[in-house]
């Protein structure tokens, strides 16, 4: 990473890595604060695939919200346990989006370098598509990240499956819920996840490529239009291309997400922990269906998340 500058009046010079790093770094940990009931009850109804109570309970092929929300709300705190886990969910997703930006931002300039002088061995008869860059950016910064930040999702998806109270508190903190991993489960607890997290690479690595590719086309339509800033989206046209590519990608690998969860779950301490063996679980109890349990919710969340982060990033790179 490059050093740091400073102009004349003080004010600092930042490489492009750094701001690509900077402004994941804020976009990721307003954005978890904003949308964190969300993404709880999203990662309840997941976690109702492997639910053992839940899944005797057939009147949750109609309420499964309500079941989640009712347990939300047990012990008359609703506004508490909604916003359980709130300080592990945003210390993850701000390294995890800072993380992402950067290796991106890295993987990206190596492969356009390397693209480039590919380009000149062979007199410009082989070329990359930039799509194709993109989309293996996007995947190398993604396996990068879920490695990175893998211990992180399990500590978060144990605190916010539970309930204050239960358990004997032993996930009622970061601290607590680390030392109970490690005692009951050993270090390798921490990794559990990992291999659909990996594979799930794939919707950040679509969903960049989708996204910096009609990022690129309508930067091309700024040259004929009156915009001050030719390198950066304005607003609007940021919500609409995040929308899009959010949508498309979220839903493709949404079961990889789903046996993620359930494999750091609770439910899955003396259960099947495989992710051959849970996937088999699920289609015998609910079919297809199972896999795809919370993805309204998640949509919900995702799109929106993923519309105030991206604006939040393209902003602040602009302002840095």
């Amino acid at each position: 990473m490059g050093d740091t500058t400073t102009k004349d009046d003080n004010h600092i010079i930042y490489s492009p890595l750094q701001k690509e790093i900077i402004s994941g770094l804020v976009a990721g940990c307003v954005t978890s604060t904003i949308v964190h009931p969300l993404d709880l009850i999203k990662l309840r109804l997941q976690l109702l695939s492997t639910d053992k109570i839940s899944l005797n309970l057939s009147i949750l092929k109609f309420n499964k919200y309500i079941y989640v929300l009712n347990g939300i709300k047990s012990n008359n705190k609703l506004i508490k346990n909604l916003y359980r886990g709130l300080t592990i969910n945003v210390l993850g997703n701000s390294i995890a989006w800072s993380l992402y930006f950067g290796s991106y931002r890295a993987f990206k300039n190596l492969l356009l370098k390397n693209n480039n002088k590919q380009k000149e061995s062979f007199n410009n008869k082989i070329n990359f598509d930039s799509s194709i860059v993109y989309l293996v950016s996007g995947g190398l910064a993604g396996i990068f990240t879920s490695i990175m930040t893998n211990p992180i999702w399990v500590l978060k998806t144990r605190i916010m499956s539970t309930n204050q109270n239960t358990f004997n508190k032993s996930y009622d903190s970061i601290q607590k819920t680390f030392k109970t991993l490690v005692e009951k489960e050993g270090y390798k607890s921490l990794l559990k996840g990992l291999t659909p997290s990996i594979l799930g690479v794939s919707q950040g690595a679509l969903y960049f490529m989708i996204y910096d590719t009609l990022k690129q086309n309508k930067l091309k339509t700024y040259n004929h239009l009156k915009i001050k800033n030719k390198d950066n989206l304005i607003t609007k046209d940021t919500i609409i291309i995040t929308s899009i590519s959010k949508m498309i990608s979220t839903t493709t690998v949404y079961p990889l997400q789903l046996l993620k969860s359930n494999l750091q779950s609770i439910n899955m301490i003396h259960g099947n922990s495989s992710t051959w063996k849970l996937t088999k679980l699920i289609l015998e109890r609910e079919g297809i269906k199972g896999l795809y349990n919370g993805l309204a919710t998640n949509l919900f969340k995702a799109v929106p998340t993923t519309c105030i982060t991206f604006c939040i990033y393209e902003a602040m790179k602009g302002y840095i």
